[in-house]
């Protein structure tokens, strides 16, 4: 059956370029994107397909004028018509178009730039994990981009210089998703013509790593920071402000100078983990997802390594110490 364009996407014909851009708009965004049906699935396709046709000037005179298989399967020219304009000589000849064809592949790339600005959905919608490659020549420029942890987290327009080959430069501005993984690859058209390929890595932050949706960050801690209670001021990426004190992660037991002095007193009976691995995980404060479920976020991870001497001497005396030495501590650390 014949698919009607304009109805798909509840349009008159004489809808606007604005009012085609609006309704597709609406149609993507009427449905999540998780768990959708067969129906809804055929219903977000075909808008698509609406969209690439009416939205090409061209197409959308070649579908008002022959329909819907004019599209697809091409017009075929009356011959004796052409025939007469071309003194006789016999011709036909037929035009088809072909509708963007996206190839996918395994990974997970942003598509921004491209002749249809919701071309990433399509991905999403039928694969999770797809990345999607909008008519792109397999002999396109590569070029890295280097990201702030601030710019993924929030989204950004990043201005970019492109050096040409007659030694001028293209400037370009290119949109930076929320949440965009590392190693994304961005399809994107450049103001004199030229497809280039973004391949997209993050800066050095000061103290967080990216692992995912998840910010790292490692302190090292000694035994008198972790006994007289060290306080960690964190500042997450949208300047939040979390206090961490060292005894949420590990604790010591007090004991006394008689079993300070016994030889089978080690470590372990002094230093009790009260995380797995000396880490403490704080939910919700990482990096934003990508895609629809931007609003969800990861968590930070606190990775200590606790600087304990081999010498068991050595501990003695630093639990030995009197509580005066305690008073010049410095009990914060940021």
């Amino acid at each position: 059956m014949d698919i009607d364009y304009y109805n798909v996407l509840g349009l008159k014909r004489t809808s606007s370029n604005f009012d085609i851009l609006n309704a597709f708009r609406k149609i993507i965004h009427k449905y999540g994107m998780e768990k959708l049906n067969e129906d809804q699935t055929i219903c977000r396709l075909n808008a698509f397909e609406a969209y690439d046709v009416l939205s090409d000037p061209f197409w959308r005179e070649m579908y008002d004028q022959f329909g819907v298989r004019a599209i697809k399967l091409g017009v075929f020219v009356n011959k004796e018509k052409d025939m007469r304009r071309n003194n006789g000589k016999q011709s036909a000849y037929f035009s088809i178009k072909q509708l963007n064809k996206f190839t996918y592949f395994y990974g997970l790339r942003s598509i921004y730039g491209s002749t249809n600005p919701y071309a990433h959905i399509i991905s999403m919608l039928l694969n999770k994990k797809a990345t999607i490659n909008v008519g792109v020549k397999q002999d396109v420029e590569k070029i890295p981009i280097y990201l702030t942890l601030n710019e993924i987290f929030y989204g950004a327009l990043k201005k970019i210089n492109i050096p040409k080959s007659d030694g001028t430069q293209c400037i370009t501005n290119l949109k930076i998703p929320k949440g965009l993984p590392v190693n994304s690859e961005i399809v994107h058209e450049l103001p004199d013509g030229r497809t280039v390929i973004f391949i997209t890595n993050d800066l050095p932050h000061k103290h967080f790593v990216r692992s995912g949706q998840d910010l790292i960050s490692t302190y090292s801690v000694t035994i008198e920071e972790m006994m007289f209670g060290v306080q960690f001021i964190i500042r997450t990426i949208d300047n939040k402000q979390l206090r961490v004190n060292i005894t949420q992660v590990i604790t010591y037991v007090v004991v006394t100078k008689d079993e300070l002095a016994l030889s089978n007193a080690t470590c372990n009976r002094i230093f009790r983990m009260k995380t797995p691995s000396y880490q403490k995980v704080i939910r919700g404060e990482g990096m934003p997802a990508y895609g629809e479920n931007c609003d969800k976020r990861g968590n930070i991870v606190l990775k200590f390594k606790i600087e304990i001497p081999r010498d068991f001497s050595v501990i003695k005396k630093i639990i030995c110490k009197t509580a005066s030495e305690t008073e010049g501590f410095r009990s914060l650390r940021k």
